[in-house]
């Protein structure tokens, strides 16, 4: 996933442990990845329109998950934007800004929330429009939660998972000591902002999708990673950043995409009419300010 990940047990000294994490988080990236052109997303861009392609029971599941936050979100997250994720430079190198705009403005008609449909009961899923579909807001966060089951089919009642930044733990690090998860302060990257325990929240989980890590220049401008599927341009906000906290990671990832191209005030509105605990960081007159949804608790 182009990424590191961290994951640490509690009393479990098994040692197999640490190849079979490795396997259920590859398992997700060979599937998922656009990088990789064996993988099932890949297989499924290259297909004809309206040609099935048969996938795993995951692979579906983000599929359906993403469609459903879609409509939800009104578009705000689309895993269907891809080739303009690719036209800005965030997607494989080989493809990275070589489409033609006047091509490219044409597929814009493309983009919606119905771009492909899913057969989940013959495990197969098909393009209905000319989409190329990414699922790289929504993967690390399932990857997270495939790896938590993976953990709790073990019994292991205690653990902690950081993959890109997306976390989620389980239990307490000891009888007396929380699990601290730090929100860092983007201006001093090795200190927090803010600090979540499990004293406060019990098995968390917790994306943050933010513009001042992962951007790329063009034409000698910042650009964000971050495509509005609305405009189908880069994001240009006043916000540095959007933490969800949510029942699993995967929601989280996706919601905190959403959440970041919504912007601070319909973002807010969002989170405040659907139970979401979100944070944004925002820069007022130099000054670090955090704005949360009425659902979010903090120390």
């Amino acid at each position: 996933m182009g990424t590191t990940y961290k994951v640490v047990l509690i009393n479990y000294d098994g040692s197999d442990a640490e190849g079979n994490i490795f396997n259920v988080l590859n398992s997700v990236n060979e599937e998922m990845s656009t990088y990789l052109k064996s993988s099932s997303i890949s297989e499924l861009n290259r297909s004809n329109i309206d040609e099935w392609v048969y996938v795993s029971d995951n692979f579906l599941k983000v599929a359906v998950f993403s469609q459903e936050t879609c409509l939800a979100t009104e578009g705000s997250f689309n895993i269907s934007i891809g080739y303009f994720v690719n036209y800005y430079g965030f997607g494989p190198p080989e493809i990275a800004n070589s489409y033609d705009d006047s091509k490219l403005m044409k597929l814009r008609d493309q983009i919606s929330c119905s771009s492909y449909k899913v057969d989940s009961e013959n495990k197969r899923i098909k393009r209905l429009n000319d989409v190329y579909l990414d699922m790289s807001a929504v993967a690390k966060g399932f990857a997270i939660d495939l790896l938590s089951s993976y953990l709790d089919s073990y019994s292991i009642d205690s653990y902690f998972i950081e993959l890109g930044g997306e976390i989620k733990y389980k239990g307490h690090k000891s009888p007396n000591q929380a699990w601290l998860v730090a929100i860092e302060n983007p201006d001093l990257p090795s200190s927090p902002i803010l600090t979540l325990s499990s004293k406060e929240y019990e098995n968390l989980s917790l994306a943050t999708s933010g513009e001042y890590r992962n951007f790329s220049r063009r034409e000698g401008n910042l650009v964000s990673h971050t495509i509005d599927p609305i405009t189908f341009k880069p994001i240009n906000k006043k916000h540095i950043s959007v933490s969800v906290i949510a029942e699993n990671v995967m929601k989280a990832d996706a919601l905190a995409t959403a959440l970041n191209v919504m912007g601070l005030k319909k973002g807010l509105e969002y989170s405040n009419k659907n139970y979401i605990k979100s944070l944004y960081i925002m820069k007022e007159e130099g000054n670090l300010v955090l704005k949360t949804s009425k659902w979010f608790k903090s120390t």
